[in-house]
């Protein structure tokens, strides 16, 4: 009997169900005292279990045009905790973590991972003894996720900073969440309001003080106050008058000037591809240079201290014409910041007066996002947190803008630069960076290496299938901080991360 595939999503490895994977209007859902969410799973060719037995879902639109194999979205917040400091840029990690390691897992495979792991995110660390003696491969979730972006959860749409780019009275018809849209068998990032931060916190505040000199004259809003008048940023010398799906800070794939040499998960196989002919030859160096790095890390407290790239800069750059990406741009990473010449300057840059976001339409469409999702109606808790679910339609996905953390509109940071940001100047970024309790933050992962329906993976001249290494414990990604908690499950033991999301894939016989 053929196994098959089991995906369990849960807020802990104790507290986990199984998951509706590849039915877009049908995520998991996880609230607990410290955190709120939603989480996706997509895996092309599924073939596993369902909640309620009933035939899987093989695919989904999501992998039309991709070669990635599965993809994991994660929606959510952290909550405001009286006495409580909110998580930092370095605390709140992603990555895998086991229940132990195997001894015969062939070093190959897991040096060539983590090259390749380290050369496109360089924060990416591991701990194979910790104190609790759980394994773990670990990174920063702002610095390691493929796609990152944020919006106002709903109570705080009166304080919300969002720029529009686009004529006033087109402002009824946009939305502050960031999406690409499948067109055929491409994907086109959509024209969106950039979110840029809510009123109150002293950067927003400072960013808006700079601005005043360009309010409207009628207007006798300050930049510090909670009106629902419309604010207007200045006219920016300087700033390309592009397409309007750039001038959002996003991107139009098909503009001949921004095409890329391929995919981003083909760039990524063409690394493993370079990386894994050295990795097959050389693997006992490099795991043994990999552990002496492990171990120089390693902290009290929080089993190994986050590693950094130094001498980075977050500066956009011009991309060479016909030149590759650099190999941290490798996954998800479009240069939409090439500077210009041009003078000519975006004139319709303004601040949507915040009453509007209330109403704002949801990707791809209101009325379509809201038949597709029909079948998902969240828990009113849920609902409160993150307010309706923004990503039912498959023709939709999550995708980067990271103007909130950057504050500078007319240069939007591509995937490689805000990864470079948080790893550079010893981590500096990350310990600076908060995640705000009234933000809701999302996130993409995703790779082409591993065929989950089997466990094949595939990187470069390395094939392996690594079932036999996990017959007693799943595959898992989870989403937690560095601080120190008793066990989920109550019982006896040594302190654990903190832990908001799990995902597990596991092949199980057929009952």
């Amino acid at each position: 009997m053929t196994p098959r595939l089991q995906v369990t999503i849960g807020s802990d490895r104790f507290h986990e169900e199984i998951a509706w994977v590849n039915h877009t209007s049908r995520p998991t859902e996880i609230d607990t005292p410290n955190f709120t969410g939603r989480v996706l799973v997509l895996v092309k060719d599924f073939a596993g279990v369902t909640p309620d037995g009933s035939p899987p879902k093989r695919d989904a639109q999501y992998f039309e045009g991709r070669t990635r194999r599965f993809g994991i979205l994660i929606e959510g917040k952290w909550k405001r905790q009286a006495g409580v400091q909110p998580y930092s840029g370095e605390e709140v990690q992603f990555g895998s973590d086991f229940e132990y390691l195997p001894e015969s897992f062939p070093s190959g495979p897991f040096n060539l991972g983590m090259r390749i792991a380290q050369r496109i995110d360089p924060a990416t660390y591991y701990e194979f003894h910790p104190p609790h003696g759980r394994p773990y491969i670990m990174s920063p979730y702002v610095a390691c996720m493929n796609t990152f972006c944020a919006y106002p959860a709903p109570d705080a749409f009166p304080r919300a900073v969002v720029l529009s780019r686009d004529e006033p009275e087109k402002d009824a018809t946009k939305t502050f969440v960031p999406t690409e849209q499948k067109d055929g068998k491409k994907w086109v990032e959509q024209q969106h309001w950039s979110f840029l931060g809510l009123r109150g916190d002293p950067r927003v505040d400072t960013f808006l003080a700079e601005h005043t000199h360009l309010l409207p004259a009628e207007s006798a809003v300050t930049a510090t106050a909670t009106s629902q008048s419309s604010l207007a940023p200045p006219e920016r010398p300087g700033l390309t008058q592009r397409q309007s799906s750039l001038i959002l800070g996003t991107s139009d794939r098909n503009d001949p000037k921004l095409q890329r040499s391929g995919s981003p998960e083909d760039d990524m196989m063409a690394i493993a591809t370079a990386e894994g002919n050295g990795v097959a030859t050389n693997g006992a160096d490099a795991r043994a240079t990999a552990l002496r790095h492990s171990n120089a890390s390693s902290v009290a407290g929080s089993g190994t201290a986050t590693p950094t790239s130094s001498g980075a800069t977050d500066a956009p750059k011009k991309k060479k014409s016909g030149s590759r990406f650099s190999l941290s741009s490798l996954v998800h990473a479009l240069d939409t910041s090439s500077s210009s010449s041009n003078s000519s300057t975006a004139n319709n840059d303004h601040l949507v007066a915040p009453h509007l976001l209330a109403n704002a339409n949801e990707p791809g469409g209101r009325g379509r996002a809201q038949s597709v999702s029909a079948q998902y109606q969240p828990r009113p808790s849920v609902r409160k947190e993150l307010g309706p679910w923004r990503f039912a339609d498959e023709e939709i996905d999550a995708t980067e803008d990271t103007s909130f953390v950057f504050l500078d509109p007319d240069h939007p940071r591509t995937v490689s630069q805000r990864r470079k940001h948080f790893c550079s100047e010893n981590g500096k970024h990350r310990r600076e960076f908060t995640y705000d309790p009234d933000c809701i933050y999302t996130a993409s992962f995703f790779t082409p290496f591993c065929d989950l329906n089997t466990l094949d993976l595939k990187m470069g001249p390395i094939s392996l299938n690594v079932a036999p290494y996990f017959t007693k414990m799943p595959i898992r990604y989870t989403l937690r901080s560095t601080r120190m908690t008793p066990r989920p499950d109550g019982s006896a033991g040594p302190l654990e991360e903190e832990v908001f999301a799990t995902i597990g894939f596991r092949l199980v016989d057929d009952a």
